[in-house]
């Protein structure tokens, strides 16, 4: 049985992933700040290069699937140093040692890599990143394009779904919030495409199984204002849409700034894989399953 280690096993994909590639493959993980039991899961800190290369020698993977990263953008942009050394260095150090090892490295990237200023994007586009977590992405896909390594980029986006230890996204944010009657405001121009954990997770095994290389837009199929996005988690849990107030980015005076359209592409996946991108429709519909409401 192929043997895969998920850096980052705690978070809400790596468990997914650790979740379903039960024995599928034989899954190992890594955790950081989140302990975590088991045979097979082991303690990482990707900063520490030492470690790092210890931990992936002892599990001897045929494949390392990276999702440790800082990624709230706004802690990102006023702590660019950690930022820095969590989300490059630590790539790096999990790149190099993938490399010694023999091992392929998908490595977990954004969407906020592009500048929101097209229609949409494919992977061909050349990347422009607007703020400093995109930016940390950005300089870990160029580097890994410059290593003798063999490689998965897979950009992702707005990524909700059941697991994981640690932040609460937006998705369960949006549930929580009207099922206690409480109004919330939601952009209208930030628009990208929702991905359900248990479609990425489905699409990076079969990125794995197709042995693929290069870059790859691994999110859902469609686009949509994070409004939009909230109204469509509203009506799928039979919630009230009425308390969600439109507004505009401005009001909420982030500190990062956000792209503004983020339409990202996926028929190379899919094409590839025979795995298709959710909507958002089947992708809150299964996570409502899942949930049991």
């Amino acid at each position: 049985m192929e043997r895969l280690l998920v850096v980052g096993a705690t978070g809400g994909l790596g468990s997914k992933l650790m979740e379903l590639g039960a024995g599928r493959f034989e899954m190992f993980g890594t955790y950081n700040r989140h302990a975590a039991d088991g045979r097979n899961m082991v303690p990482m800190d990707a900063c520490n290069r030492d470690g790092v290369l210890k931990a992936i020698k002892s599990a001897k993977p045929d494949c390392v699937i990276d999702t440790h990263a800082l990624t709230n953008l706004d802690y990102c942009e006023s702590h660019q140093e950690e930022a820095w050394n969590v989300n490059v260095n630590g790539s790096r150090n999990v790149a190099d040692a993938c490399r010694e090892v023999g091992c392929k490295y998908i490595f977990l990237s954004t969407d906020n890599v592009f500048d929101g200023k097209k229609a949409s994007y494919s992977e061909e586009d050349e990347t422009n990143p607007i703020n400093h977590y995109a930016k940390t992405k950005v300089e870990v896909e160029r580097e890994l394009a410059s290593l003798d390594i063999d490689y998965v980029v897979a950009r992702t986006a707005v990524v909700y779904g059941t697991g994981g230890m640690g932040k609460v996204g937006f998705v369960p944010w949006i549930i929580d919030k009207l099922k206690s009657g409480e109004r919330i405001r939601v952009v209208t121009d930030q628009r990208n495409n929702p991905t359900l954990s248990d479609n990425l997770a489905g699409l990076l095994f079969g990125l794995y199984e197709k042995n693929a290389t290069g870059i790859f837009h691994t999110t859902g199929m469609e686009c949509m204002s994070r409004y939009d996005f909230a109204r469509e988690t509203a009506k799928a849990f039979g919630l009230d849409a009425a308390l969600i107030d439109p507004i505009v980015s401005d009001e909420l005076k982030q500190i990062a700034p956000r792209p503004k359209n983020l339409n990202m592409i996926t028929e190379k996946v899919r094409r590839l894989t025979g795995k298709s991108p959710l909507s958002v429709a089947e992708g809150l519909a299964e996570f409502k399953r899942q949930l049991g409401s």
